[in-house]
């Protein structure tokens, strides 16, 4: 049980450098047991996150594009930079992804005006029709997926997921930061 992993090897436990052999596999074997889950919905996640899909209008596109395609969308006259600061990728990553996007032409820069290195995003009229249809897939994906949840769980465990799922976030900012 679960429980009885947190109650024996975490609460009032700690983890040496120097544990020998057998208490560092037998720690470990138990400890495997609470991130077991959470590393296989990482991978499903992952598989879902990159999965090109249909949302109803225009190209084929993965989350991670179709996201950034709405909130180009969302902040018109937004950059690369400010794209990168919100989804914590590097600005090169994130301009692959405008590349991308550019190629299919649902978005198209202009330079600053203030400064030739600076370009502002804007969508097409093709981005925008993408962009509206992707938030109504979503906001019907989101609601079948938390109602089926809501079969198995209570509308306080679904918000503590949520919280705990923030949480984690920000230690793992925090690591990366490091």
């Amino acid at each position: 049980m679960k429980k009885d992993i947190y109650e024996n090897e975490i609460i009032d436990n700690w983890v040496r450098l120097d544990d020998n052999k057998k208490d560092t596999d037998r720690k470990y074997k138990e400890l495997s047991k609470l991130l077991d889950p959470m590393y296989d919905f990482v991978l499903a996640f992952s598989n879902y996150y990159n999965t090109r899909r249909d949302y109803g209008f225009g190209p084929e596109l993965t989350m991670i594009e179709v996201h950034i395609l709405t909130q180009i969308s969302d902040n018109p006259s937004i950059t690369v930079t400010e794209l990168a600061k919100t989804w914590h990728r590097s600005t090169s990553a994130i301009s692959q992804t405008v590349r991308k996007l550019m190629k299919q032409e649902l978005v198209y820069r202009k330079n600053s005006k203030t400064n030739g290195k600076i370009f502002h995003l804007y969508t097409s009229s093709i981005g925008d029709k993408l962009a509206l249809a992707h938030k109504k897939y979503d906001n019907i994906d989101i609601l079948k997926t938390r109602k089926k949840l809501l079969k198995e769980y209570s509308v306080e465990e679904l918000v503590a997921f949520d919280n705990i799922c923030a949480s984690y976030t920000k230690l793992l900012r925090k690591s990366e930061e490091k």
